[in-house]
């Protein structure tokens, strides 16, 4: 069996994005939470939350009781390296080590995308998730429907392979008892930090090159992005009252 190359993981990809591995960065974080108004000190679980930089803010800048998950141990490490403080804890999106009705809100910045099982995921949120909670989901998505199956041929684990439509985003989200507040499409920011991958490359193949084992699958990522026409968006959704 192949292994799936993670490209959160590789170190070609941190050295141009840092600890901010998706587009819009804080600044979307930020714009997000505005829209939530969540008050000082409220519970918040960043899934997906790579090395704590978000939950970094979320406790600096926002006041806020958070902290992290990640499955993955590199990352994490790189986190607790930074700030050894930081609440940080390795674990699946799909299953979550928290009491039911523990948070006033899920953050999941590029991350749906890679979970394996997204519909798992969901069923956990909504669990762990206080009434009137709030989930934020922001990630890449697929503008053109005929260009998704070659995204999900693609032998990384990236939020490009997972990306779905809006309707099957919005759609899913609904059937775990969610109701959708918010959606907006927030592309020029994937535009933005694709300039910045190129920028630091001198062309995207090279950055591809670099993260991948073949030219080939750098070939195929390339076809894939212009067949699917990714997007960025961010979701604001609620926990239906029961």
């Amino acid at each position: 069996m192949t292994t799936r190359s993670r490209i959160y993981e590789q170190q070609a990809m941190r050295d141009v994005a840092g600890d901010m591995i998706r587009p819009g960065g804080l600044a979307l974080t930020d714009h997000a939470l505005a829209y939530c108004g969540l008050p000082a000190g409220a519970q918040v679980l960043d899934v997906g939350c790579g090395p704590g930089a978000s939950v970094e803010h979320l406790i600096a800048q926002h006041h806020l009781s958070a902290l992290g998950v990640d499955p993955s141990a590199l990352l994490l490490r790189d986190g607790r390296r930074r700030t050894d403080s930081l609440p940080l804890v390795q674990s699946l999106g799909e299953h979550l080590p928290f009491a039911t009705n523990s948070f006033d809100a899920i953050l999941t910045e590029c991350s749906l995308s890679v979970i394996k099982d997204p519909d798992m995921a969901l069923t956990e949120f909504r669990r762990v998730l206080r009434n009137n909670g709030y989930l934020v989901l922001s990630d890449i998505y697929a503008r053109n429907p005929h260009g998704v199956a070659a995204l999900r041929n693609l032998n990384i684990d990236s939020c490009l392979s997972g990306a779905m439509l809006q309707d099957e985003v919005t759609n899913m989200v609904r059937r775990h008892g969610f109701v959708v507040t918010l959606w907006e499409d927030h592309t020029e920011a994937l535009k933005v930090f694709t300039a910045r991958l190129i920028w630091s490359q001198e062309s995207i193949q090279q950055l591809w090159r670099r993260t991948l084992p073949s030219c080939a699958e750098a070939s195929d990522v390339q076809t894939a992005i212009a067949h699917s026409r990714p997007g960025y968006y961010v979701l604001i959704a609620q926990t239906a009252g029961v």
